[in-house]
């Protein structure tokens, strides 16, 4: 017989360490703004690295506790909502130095995120069998690359906003050029749009095999929905309209609060939904 309990010992080590160098880091980005001093920035990335290997740890560690990776309930989807998160933050790192600073706003993003996930329900519990399908992970994939996405589009849009603001802040020069973000914002959003339209179409695929209907007004199908609305706006505006910079950074602000909502408000609010799989 199963019987629920808290993190494996190895998982909470591993989480708390980890949500420590993440906190530091979002400490040091945020000295680094506020204080116009930009020497420590190219060092923090080694702490998100540190944090984001560790954090990996904590995931295989629930993962050889439970046999299966963390999909289900607010603690597992903050777990893996914060890898995939600095996982995209890393890439874009990597690929473009310049854009490391995108931490200053995403590694705050990760601390909240986690800490929300751990005070929810990080119990070890079973799969239910409702989720043993594949669908689950072409589903679930594809929703955590457009959270990413879109985490990365606010980041950006953060930034943006910021070195407007106060151009003459020697912290920025190590950022692109507002037009530079404004484009990255763009490429962010059509990147996550088109990531978060293949989850929509793999869950309702999985829903008619699950509940007999492709669609079923779901609260959290109505929020993705409201979501990908959102963001296919954003879109419109930015290519039929124009909207750049100012009005397009707060926008895809705005808008990431929508997709916060479909993965960790509905529960929080309801407990009557089909996609609250997790016993409380």
């Amino acid at each position: 017989m199963w019987i629920r309990a808290g993190m494996s010992n190895w998982e909470t080590i591993l989480f708390w360490i980890a949500l420590l160098i993440y906190s530091l880091a979002a400490g040091g980005y945020i000295y680094a703004v506020v204080f116009k001093n930009p020497r420590p920035l190219p060092k923090l990335m080694l702490f998100i690295v540190t944090g984001f290997v560790i954090h990996s740890a904590a995931i295989g560690a629930r993962y050889l506790a439970l046999g299966h990776l963390p999909w289900a309930g607010d603690y597992e989807s903050a777990l893996m909502g914060g890898w995939f998160i600095t996982a995209a933050t890393l890439f874009v790192a990597w690929r473009n130095k310049a854009l490391q600073g995108l931490a200053t706003a995403t590694a705050p993003l990760v601390i909240i995120m986690m800490g929300y996930g751990v005070m929810r329900n990080p119990t070890l519990s079973p799969m239910s069998a409702s989720l043993k399908s594949y669908w689950l992970y072409i589903h679930v994939y594809f929703a955590w690359l457009a959270f990413g996405a879109y985490a990365l589009a606010m980041a950006a849009g953060v930034i943006c906003l910021l070195k407007r603001k106060d151009p003459a802040n020697p912290s920025y020069a190590r950022f692109p050029s507002l037009a530079g973000l404004d484009e990255l914002i763009f490429r962010y959003v059509v990147f996550g749009f088109i990531t978060d339209t293949l989850m929509i179409a793999a869950g309702a695929i999985w829903a008619k095999d699950l509940w007999g209907s492709y669609w079923s007004w779901d609260p959290v199908e109505t929020w993705s929905l409201v979501s990908w609305l959102t963001y296919g706006i954003a879109i419109h505006l930015r290519v039929t309209f124009g909207w750049r910079e100012t009005r397009l950074a707060w926008l895809v602000i705005l808008a990431l609060s929508t997709v916060i909502v479909s993965f960790f408000g509905v529960s929080f609010m309801l407990t009557s939904s089909l996609h609250i799989f997790n016993v409380r």
